[in-house]
């Protein structure tokens, strides 16, 4: 999706065709209280990204087929809400690989957690051989769905149908971006992510944008949290402008 206001046009290709295929992705907006208020976890993609390079964006990535075999051979802990299982599994799995927070249903040590997330990123385990070794699930009551966004077409060179959720960091876990995919990880208040976005300071989307805009009001997770299981979802599929994307009209207020 296209980055927010005028910036948008920069990241557009004129080439993409209409009509490209859209993938099912998720996305995780990790959350935390600091002494200043509810802060969001943001991950730095690497520079030479062939796609959204030195961009800041939430943990995020799209569902793969083994996400999908999970979520049909094992069911989750508790609920992440109305939303396929499958998109559960891909926001659990990326916040692991990118920031390397675990969203299970039972505590782990950080030593064995952590040689995991190395297994896992140099291909020698699965998200599903992981969860079997520590004979754990992934706990979707910790992640609550809060919104759909489709990448309009004719704006970037990928399209997505993105789940988001949001989520309290898991108790004890310490988030530590990959250096692989993503570069860095910063916890922000909403606010400053988006002056410093505002400054030309760092890169955003135009989702991630909109969702800090979103979550900017809440002081505390747990209002967040509160608000999240609340409200509806609507999907939103931006608006297209030569100024560049825009939440349709009848959704700047209710999705």
């Amino acid at each position: 999706m296209g980055t927010h206001g005028e910036r948008a046009t920069q990241t557009r290709t004129a080439a993409v065709p209409p009509l490209m295929a859209v993938r099912d992705a998720a996305t995780v907006l990790v959350t935390r209280d600091a002494a200043e208020g509810l802060e969001v976890y943001l991950v730095r993609r690497h520079a030479k990204a062939s796609w959204l390079g030195d961009v800041h964006v939430f943990p995020g990535g799209a569902v793969d087929d083994e996400d999908r075999a999970a979520a049909a051979r094992s069911p989750l802990h508790g609920s992440a809400g109305d939303v396929d299982p499958a998109f559960v599994i891909t926001a659990a799995r990326e916040s692991f690989e990118e920031s390397g927070l675990l969203f299970a249903d039972r505590p782990i040590e950080p030593e064995p957690l952590s040689a995991a997330r190395r297994a896992l990123l140099e291909g020698e385990l699965t998200f599903a051989q992981i969860l079997e070794r520590f004979d754990a699930r992934v706990d979707a009551s910790q992640l609550r769905f809060f919104s759909r966004w489709i990448t309009p077409a004719g704006v970037e060179p990928r399209r997505f149908d993105a789940r988001f959720f949001v989520a309290r960091v898991p108790r004890d876990q310490i988030a530590e971006a990959d250096a692989l995919e993503v570069m860095d990880g910063r916890w922000l208040r909403p606010v400053a992510a988006l002056a410093a976005y505002e400054r030309g300071e760092i890169g955003m989307i135009f989702p991630t944008v909109k969702h800090l805009e979103r979550i900017a009001p809440y002081r505390t997770v747990d209002e967040l949290l509160v608000f999240a299981a609340a409200k509806r979802i609507a999907t939103v599929q931006p608006d297209v402008t030569e100024h560049g994307l825009v939440v349709p009209p009848d959704l700047v207020d209710g999705w």
